[in-house]
């Protein structure tokens, strides 16, 4: 099994992680903050703009700190290891799982990409490197830490599908793709993945390259909806509330 730790910034360090976006977030007015060894936007002015942008319009926000771990294995033992960290789930062909503070997206059968917080990554990479490990054997795993490899972007509001339907061709429609579904496929014109976090909140993540690229095709779509950028700490409250 290999572990690329290095890809994800240490929290106990001095130097700050900065994603891919940050440059135009700056631009447009963000406030930023170190959290988690990251340079994080956490506000774009007026709060209550901010709220007003996620309740009535649409609002974008950059997610590109979260962790993002790579899994492969053989089917059997990877099915395994994921049971045995979020408590026995089953992953289904495009349907994430919530569990354990993360997301489990299946990509095929024997490869799943885990989301989580910034805050949970140290303990969630050992926990699942930790089960990995004892479900496989000596059967050969992969677990690549790929946080500074997906740029990562979340598009919260009652027009969020509206939103991604601006740029991207993958249906999220609920009849189509539920809650919880994740879809691989071209966004904006790039490979990416598309997971419904809930109802009105979608994430969506693209090669880290490719990141400011995102911002700038999701900026100008969100401001013909009347929407716009919020910071961290908007969302965070939006999806406790």
């Amino acid at each position: 099994m290999s572990s690329l730790d290095f890809l994800t910034p240490d929290a106990t360090g001095e130097a700050l992680a900065r994603t891919p976006m940050e440059q135009l977030a700056q631009a447009a007015g963000a406030r930023f903050e170190a959290r988690e060894g990251w340079n994080v936007a956490v506000a774009f002015g007026d709060s209550e703009l901010e709220r007003r942008r996620m309740e009535e319009t649409v609002a974008f926000c950059d997610r590109s700190a979260m962790v993002k771990l790579e899994l492969q294995a053989e089917a059997p033992a990877l099915a395994a290891a994921v049971a045995a960290v979020t408590g026995g789930a089953e992953l289904e062909p495009g349907l994430a799982v919530r569990a354990a503070d993360a997301w489990w997206c299946p990509v095929t059968p024997s490869r799943v990409l885990v989301l989580g917080e910034p805050a949970a990554g140290r303990e969630l990479r050992g926990t699942v490197a930790a089960a990995l490990t004892e479900a496989a054997g000596t059967r050969p795993t992969s677990l690549v830490d790929v946080t500074c490899g997906l740029a990562a972007m979340a598009l919260v509001g009652p027009g969020a599908r509206e939103l991604l339907a601006r740029f991207c061709a993958i249906d999220v429609r609920p009849a189509v793709t539920p809650a919880a579904g994740f879809r691989p496929g071209s966004v904006a014109r790039t490979p990416g993945y598309v997971l419904v976090e809930g109802d009105q909140r979608l994430l969506i993540l693209v090669g880290w390259a490719l990141g400011e690229y995102l911002y700038e095709v999701v900026s100008d779509a969100a401001a013909h909806l009347g929407g716009g950028p919020v910071g961290a700490d908007a969302v965070g409250v939006h999806q406790l509330a």
